[in-house]
């Protein structure tokens, strides 16, 4: 049937064919249609219809040859290949299309196109054809080199492409470059390949961070497709480190778990070296601890050997600090996320969401701190210089913080690290801005750290991040700026304790507006003498409080507010303020309470209104501290002007 000269819509002829029925009339205009309009722009589209319907099982050589030729043809972009690619996947996994021009056809199709068109929605027989192709491109897998980052060998590209197949993405997984070589360059002296490996080391743990990103639903298949290579261990590290918030919790808490059983060897080297320290030889110190070393793989008995063999570089007196050099570096680097998963967001954005729930995440935190306390019971100070380092307090807090209880052993330990890390904290810094920087961290490190221990009560592990430290020390301002979750837990754990209520009240005034947690009237019910309280902290407002004028004002409603109002309290209040601040029950630019005191210690006396309005009380300066009773005083009995409180 021809249609010769009947140019049909392109529109109505897809709609045909993705209607019509295999042999039918319709079908075989659509295609004689699409035969008669090769090279027209939508005939892509006709032939992709015609493919997926009528001629989906069978469909003659020139179709295939067309939609073949129409789909390679396209523009490639990663931005948009999955639509471009689909009419060539149609042509190439179609049962008609001849092995050898399959074949043919993928040869010339880029690495990245050829991971679209292995997607696990794609017909076996393209499939196998495309982990075949991609074998034939990379028959045995490379050492990395850094250039590789950048150009990317074809299993690297396809690895970028999501939902791929089974049987090609194992065969890409498989073709992955594999650690980088480890001979030394000819002419290359030592220091040189050092360098060099080392950073190509770096490249190679980049390369599987990106493709563990780009194949979030692979990671099992990764760790168990290599175990036994060094690429196993590279992995799980950069699972644990890097991407955990992306990882099955499962498998998240399988890797963390073997990671923490590491630190017995760091534990082991430190009883081994301990041993020689205290004179013990190496030998008898290998011979007393063989059953133990008997258990460990060659890998762990290397490291071990590493600080107790007869011609080890490093001696025991380095061995001791395994278990710290354990628990400092994991803390700083691959459990980092894990301890504050807050932290696992990128740079100036909202933190990623976690597959593994909280609570999963509180427990490995919690492993974590418990095997971090056995090692900071085998820290000792160093000779020299204190500790120095934000990476050498990082781990002591996150113990601390994940700790269910902070026993008195541990407490006294981490006060001799805090003395210890004092002894370096004047020395001279280099200016130079990444150690500024790290210094900067040191210190927050320490003074969070020295608070949670100062605290003599042990403290609920909820509200440790944002420890007040000892309440004898802890100032009003630090007070209104902590959460009052944490507040309420801190004054519930301190009860009886009246001058720590007194900082808490004043710390009502002085907390922002959207904090405006806990209630004031529940904070003063929990001092021995709520009356005599507020009437101090009143009259001592300024030496107490000071502060801004919000403060001042802040601290006048919370008074005027209260139920009962004692009549000396009131006459102690700011008088500028006391005569604006109506209170927040009332609309009044007086509150009644202020108004009733006024007119009762004026009377009807005009020369006491008089000297009254002519009072050097003010809205700002040392006279907007003015009592409102020692005004009223001196206004109505025509005695001086009382002198500003004292701010000290």
């Amino acid at each position: 049937m021809s249609a010769s000269g009947n140019r049909l819509p392109v529109e109505f002829l897809i709609a045909v064919a993705a209607d019509a029925k295999p042999g039918s009339a319709a079908a075989l205009m659509a295609a004689e249609q699409a035969r008669e309009r090769s090279g027209d722009r939508q005939v892509g589209e006709l032939l992709e219809a015609l493919l997926r319907g009528p001629f989906q099982e069978s469909a003659p050589g020139w179709m295939l040859t067309a939609a073949l030729a129409e789909g390679l043809r396209q523009e490639e972009s990663e931005y948009r290949a999955q639509t471009t690619v689909e009419l060539a996947a149609l042509a190439l996994g179609h049962p008609d299309l001849d092995g050898e021009l399959l074949a043919e056809a993928l040869r010339d199709c880029s690495a990245y196109r050829l991971g679209m068109l292995g997607t696990a929605d794609r017909p076996p027989v393209l499939t196998v054809a495309v982990a075949a192709e991609l074998q034939r491109r990379v028959p045995e897998p490379p050492h990395f080199t850094s250039a590789m980052l950048k150009d990317r060998t074809a299993a690297q590209e396809v690895l970028r492409t999501g939902h791929l197949d089974d049987r090609v993405f194992d065969a890409a997984a498989a073709l992955l470059p594999g650690a980088p070589e480890r001979a030394l360059a000819d002419g290359e002296d030592l220091t040189e390949w050092s360098k060099r490996f080392q950073a190509e080391y770096e490249s190679w743990k980049q390369m599987w961070r990106a493709v563990l990103e780009q194949q979030p639903d692979r990671h099992a298949r990764f760790t168990s497709a290599t175990n036994g290579t060094e690429a196993h261990s590279v992995i799980e590290r950069e699972l644990l480190g890097s991407l955990p918030w992306m990882v099955d919790p499962e498998l998240l808490r399988r890797i963390a778990l073997a990671d923490l059983d590491t630190f017995d060897t760091a534990m082991l080297t430190v009883r081994i070296c301990r041993a020689v320290a205290d004179g013990v030889s190496r030998a008898a110190a290998r011979e007393r601890f063989a059953a133990e070393l008997a258990a460990l793989d060659d890998g762990e008995r290397q490291e071990i050997d590493f600080y107790v063999k007869d011609d080890a570089v490093l001696g025991p007196e380095f061995g001791v600090r395994s278990a710290v050099l354990w628990a400092s570096h994991s803390a700083d680097g691959r459990w980092r996320l894990i301890l504050d998963p807050a932290e696992a967001k990128p740079a100036y954005g909202v933190p990623y969401p976690w597959r593994t729930p909280p609570k999963e995440l509180a427990d490995l935190a919690r492993r974590f701190a418990l095997v971090a306390e056995q090692a900071l019971h085998t820290w000792q100070p160093k000779e020299l210089y204190g500790i120095s380092r934000a990476a050498d307090l990082r781990w002591v807090y996150a113990m601390l913080v994940h700790l269910p209880e902070v026993t008195a052993k541990t407490r006294a330990a981490v006060q001799l690290m805090i003395r210890d890390a004092r002894r370096s904290s004047n020395r001279p810094r280099s200016h130079r801005h990444q150690e500024y920087e790290d210094h900067q961290q040191f210190t927050k490190l320490l003074a969070d750290i020295t608070r949670i221990v100062a605290d003599p009560l042990p403290q609920p592990s909820a509200t440790r991040r944002a420890a007040l430290g000892d309440p004898a020390e802890v100032t009003s301002r630090q007070l209104s700026v902590a959460e009052p979750a944490v507040l309420t837990a801190y004054l519930d754990q301190h009860t009886g304790n009246d001058q720590l209520v007194e900082n808490a009240l004043l710390s009502c005034a002085q907390r922002s507006s959207y904090r405006s947690e806990p209630v004031f009237a529940d904070v003063l019910a929990r001092h021995s003498d709520p009356q005599q309280a507020l009437r101090t902290l009143t009259h001592d407002l300024r030496r107490r409080l000071g502060g801004s004028p919000n403060d001042r004002e802040s601290w006048t409603r919370h008074v005027l507010a209260m139920p009962d109002h004692n009549r000396e309290t009131v006459l102690a209040l700011p008088a500028w303020t006391a005569l604006t601040v109506g209170g927040p029950r009332y609309r009044d630019s007086i509150h009644p309470a202020v108004l009733a005191l006024v007119i009762t210690a004026l009377g009807d006396d005009p020369h006491a209104w008089q000297r009254f309005a002519d009072s050097p009380i003010s809205h700002a300066g040392a006279t907007a501290w003015l009592r409102l009773g020692e005004v009223l005083d001196a206004a109505a009995h025509g005695t001086p002007w009382p002198k500003p409180p004292t701010s000290r």
